[in-house]
């Protein structure tokens, strides 16, 4: 089972991409009660049986934002155009981690970015 991380730059932090949580106005009868998720501190990918995903986790260990996808290739692929012109330093996590955002967050407390 594959898991990485990378930990975000302070200047990479900011995304292409918007995540957000809640429905959209196109399914809300045009009313917009999302929230825009806050800037992520680290990433990780992991691989499960029903696909790899990527999830950003912000300075306080919250998930937010996630995405499904058919490899680790094409998860690295989205994380790079999310944070394009950032170096991604993708590290493997331990196989005895249980909880990789407690993981992640610990290690960009203590460890350099990139």
């Amino acid at each position: 089972m594959t898991r990485l991380f990378t930990i975000l730059s302070e200047g990479s932090r900011s995304s292409n991409v918007r995540h957000y949580f809640g429905l959209p106005p196109e399914l809300t009868d045009g009313e917009d009660d999302r929230k825009e998720a806050h800037a992520a501190l680290f990433l990780v990918i992991e691989g499960k049986p029903d696909g790899v995903f990527l999830y950003r986790f912000s300075a306080g260990g919250d998930c937010v934002g996630d995405t499904w996808h058919m490899s680790v290739d094409d998860a690295k692929h989205q994380a790079a155009y999310e944070y394009e012109g950032h170096e991604l330093n993708w590290r493997d996590i331990p196989q005895t981690v249980e909880d990789v955002a407690e993981y992640g967050l610990a290690c960009a407390r203590q460890c350099e970015p990139g």
